[in-house]
Formats: structure tokens, C-alpha cells, sequence
């Protein structure tokens, strides 16, 4: 297949969306650090075209000033309907505004709308089974790429060019928004008057909510902090560095961190690699 870069990704460029090259073969990205590196730069996405014919094209909700919401079709790929829980919210709760959208290979939707710092939660399953947002540094596969399964092409059904990504309503963003974070409660003392277990695992699971949704920017100092945090209880043998090192780098994963990222945060933190 030629170099050439697609129409439909120059167009997503012109729009200000930042992109990058994704393997047709799985949902690997073509280039280190993906989402760091993805760009609207008509000349870098040009080079990428030559260096990766025939490539997919996935789109950063960072930096595009969009997020999506992914809607799941039901079968191989996934369990859950969540093309039937997106009808059930709207027949609930009112219709959603015009806004661009896909279809996938795979049968599923994407629905883009316009993100001006709403806090959203990059959580699969939220609000309801087969539906999940998309927002920082996580991607949308788009048009005109080839669906690694099934080998059918993804489509626009509404292209941004068209129509531009709206404003989710309220009641979306209600049910896309991460939970409040809770006061920390009085420490259960042991009976050397210090922090107890439960304490400390009541700490661990706030901190992990924090790393979730810490905003652009701020993600690997939020991981940092939280990770140091955590250690003070491996002394005092309420927590071990391994339960901390897997609650806290799903957590990174989750909020869009680099693998890499994470395994060097908490190996600085936690004197061990995750």
C-alpha cells in the first residue's frame, strides 16, 4: 500500500486532533511513547504515512480538546452490549446532541464530544457495561483504519468535519465523573497506639483513586507522592511493597501513564520494579 497519508487523517490534523500510527495487526502503536509523540503536524504525520504503509490511526483525547465515549458491540471481542446500555441511558435520562461518530470493524461506536477540563473517568465499564470513556491519554481508533479481527474498515458515521464534537450533556457528564474523594477517616489505632491494617489499606485505596484520575500533567507527580505515601506503612509491616506496587501501577495504566513510566516511579518509591 502506498505512503500516502490519508484524506480523512488530513483532515482530522486540520481540526487540531493529534495522531498516531497503530499497527493494523493488533492494537499495538507503531512508535515509542504513542501518545506523548502524537501530533497534528501535517508534515510528521506525512513521514509517519511513508514509514508506515497501510498503518491505523488512532487519535489522543489529549491535546484535541475531545473525549470519546466507546461503545461496545456485542460479540468475540466483547461481552456486553454496550450499544443496548447507550439506549437504556438515553431513553432514561434525554437524547445525546448530534456529535461526530464512528463505527468500528468490530461493530462498536465512538461518540466525540468537546472536553473544556470536565473531570471524566478513563474506566472501562463506565457507567454501565460496555461503554467506556476515553479522555487523556487514551485513544480512539478512526477512520480510514482496518479492524485487526475482522479485517472490516472503521467509518465515520458523522465526521468532525461536518459537525463539530458538542458538549456532552449533563447527565453524561454525571455518570462519566470520577467519584468525590472522600475525607480520610480517624486512623484505627493497633494496640501500640499506631495506624492499624484496615488504616492502611483504607489509605491505599484513596490513593489509588487519586493516581486514577489525576489531570494531564500532573499524573506521574500525583503517582510519585501516592507511592512515597504508601511506603511509610512497608516499616510497619501493614502493607506489603508488592500489594501497593500492583494497586498503584493499574492505577498509572488507568490515569494513561507509560508502562515504563510506572515501573520507574514506583521502583524509585518502592525499591522494587513492578
Amino acid at each position: 500500500m502506498t505512503g500516502v497519508l490519508p484524506l480523512d487523517v488530513k483532515r482530522l490534523a486540520l481540526l487540531g486532533w493529534r495522531l498516531h500510527p497503530s499497527s493494523r495487526a493488533s492494537r499495538a502503536a507503531c512508535i515509542k511513547r504513542a501518545a506523548t509523540a502524537a501530533t497534528h503536524d501535517l508534515d510528521r504525520l506525512g513521514q509517519w504515512a511513508r514509514e508506515f504503509p497501510g498503518c491505523n490511526w488512532c487519535v489522543v483525547m489529549e491535546g484535541s480538546d475531545i473525549w470519546a465515549l466507546d461503545v461496545d458491540a456485542p460479540g468475540p471481542d466483547h461481552a456486553a452490549d454496550g450499544i443496548a446500555a447507550l439506549a437504556g441511558l438515553v431513553s432514561h435520562h434525554g437524547p445525546l446532541p448530534v456529535r461526530p461518530m464512528t463505527r468500528s470493524g468490530g461493530g462498536g461506536l465512538a461518540l466525540f464530544f468537546r472536553h473544556a477540563g470536565e473531570p471524566i473517568i478513563g474506566r472501562t465499564g463506565t457507567p454501565a457495561p460496555g461503554l467506556d470513556p476515553r479522555r487523556g491519554a487514551l485513544t480512539i481508533t478512526v477512520p480510514p483504519s482496518i479492524h485487526h479481527r475482522t479485517r472490516k474498515p472503521y467509518q465515520w458515521i458523522v465526521p468532525p468535519w461536518e459537525v463539530a464534537p458538542p458538549a456532552a450533556p449533563a447527565w453524561l457528564l454525571a455518570l462519566v465523573a470520577p467519584p468525590p474523594v472522600q475525607p480520610a477517616p480517624r486512623p484505627v489505632l493497633a494496640r501500640n497506639g499506631r495506624p492499624g491494617r484496615n488504616y492502611a489499606v483504607g489509605a491505599l485505596r484513596r490513593a489509588v483513586e487519586q493516581v486514577a484520575v489525576a489531570p494531564g500533567g500532573q499524573r506521574n507527580d500525583t503517582l510519585n507522592r501516592a507511592a512515597w505515601s504508601m511506603a511509610r506503612f512497608i516499616g510497619d509491616g501493614l502493607l506489603h511493597p508488592s500489594e501497593i506496587a500492583e494497586a498503584l501501577a493499574h492505577a498509572g495504566l488507568v490515569a494513561g501513564l507509560e508502562r515504563r513510566e510506572v515501573q520507574l516511579t514506583l521502583t524509585s518509591a518502592l525499591g522494587r520494579r513492578v
